[in-house]
């Protein structure tokens, strides 16, 4: 091993240019050193590229690479992004302030309306290799195809449905049309969640359409007062419908049973009389009488001959005699 040279005896503001040199190759072997390695983080995956060509994949831990020569691009794939389309966060807060960015959240509706939508796209890089071959400049790449997917899929609805019935479809029908945007270029991205934030019409129509806001309110009040109304009167009107229908029903049942019972009477008197006809008729007679004279007195007197004499007495200066006899009337 050849000696170090030996500096004692040069003078102190005079340094060789040997030992320059010397020290000039120690720092550039410590920074070689020091270059040649680097560290991939826990929940990162290191993708090595040579020449901008993908050479090596290295999980959590120390790695060597070729210094001056290799690229490590460090990917984490356990985080999860947020995009920001139609708004920009200015301060988290609280309170939160925002600023609109027009030019990203001004949409045009199927029945040719301009609606101001703000969206958050979340998402995470599954497959490194593919986000690193094949996506330039990711956040820009992915907000203009969320932005080109948002608008298509808004084309398609109505104002009035984006407003209020068709929020949560648009979030699904826009996060699956990116998501097989994505998976056609393999851009090794996965949408993990579409979320619509403001959905207003322009500052310009907003106090119209409050307008028109709460005249549906109130007709969405007035129907909710009616369907009770509704609600109240008809059990109501049904039980009393089924009241008269079973009072009728009883009555029928009332009226059928006493028909059957005067016709029984009506057959067991004709049997009577067939066997007595002239105590029938009297009988009948004096019936009838009591029904429609009740307050005249009438007096019956048998006659030895085998008639009847009935007197019919209405009054004090009144007086009629009938006579029946089996067969005749007089």
């Amino acid at each position: 091993m050849k000696d170090w040279p030996d500096f004692s005896n040069i003078p102190k503001n005079q340094i060789p240019v040997k030992t320059i040199i010397w020290i000039v190759v120690g720092v550039f072997i410590i920074v070689l050193v020091f270059l040649s390695f680097y560290f991939v983080g826990p929940a990162e995956v290191g993708i090595v590229k040579r020449f901008g060509k993908i050479v090596a994949t290295h999980d959590p831990g120390l790695h060597w690479k070729i210094p001056f020569v290799d690229q490590v691009v460090k990917i984490d794939v356990a985080a999860i992004r947020r995009l920001e389309i139609g708004f920009r966060t200015i301060t988290v807060g609280p309170p939160a302030q925002y600023r609109n960015v027009e030019e990203e959240s001004l949409l045009l509706t199927k029945d040719g309306k301009i609606i101001d939508l703000d969206f958050v796209i979340q998402y995470q890089i599954t497959n490194p290799v593919e986000y690193v071959s094949y996506v330039k400049a990711g956040d820009r790449l992915l907000k203009d195809l969320a932005q080109a997917s948002m608008r298509q899929i808004v084309g398609g609805y109505d104002f009035d449905e984006i407003l209020t019935v068709s929020k949560e479809e648009i979030q699904n029908d826009v996060k699956v049309l990116l998501q097989n945007i994505l998976n056609a270029n393999k851009f090794g991205i996965k949408i993990l969640n579409v979320q619509l934030q403001d959905v207003v019409p322009p500052n310009p129509v907003q106090p119209a359409f409050q307008d028109v806001i709460n005249a549906k309110a109130e007709k969405d009040k007035l129907i909710l007062e009616a369907q009770s109304y509704y609600n109240q009167i008809v059990p109501e009107a049904e039980g009393q419908a089924a009241k008269i229908i079973a009072e009728a029903e009883a009555y029928r049942s009332e009226q059928i049973e006493r028909a059957k019972g005067d016709a029984q009477r009506f057959k067991a008197l004709l049997e009577k009389y067939k066997m007595t006809p002239s105590l029938i008729k009297n009988k009948l007679y004096i019936e009838a009488m009591e029904m429609i004279l009740p307050k005249t007195k009438i007096i019956i007197i048998d006659d030895p001959k085998g008639s009847m004499k009935i007197f019919n007495l209405p009054g004090d200066l009144f007086t009629k005699t009938l006579t029946i006899r089996e067969g005749e009337s007089q």
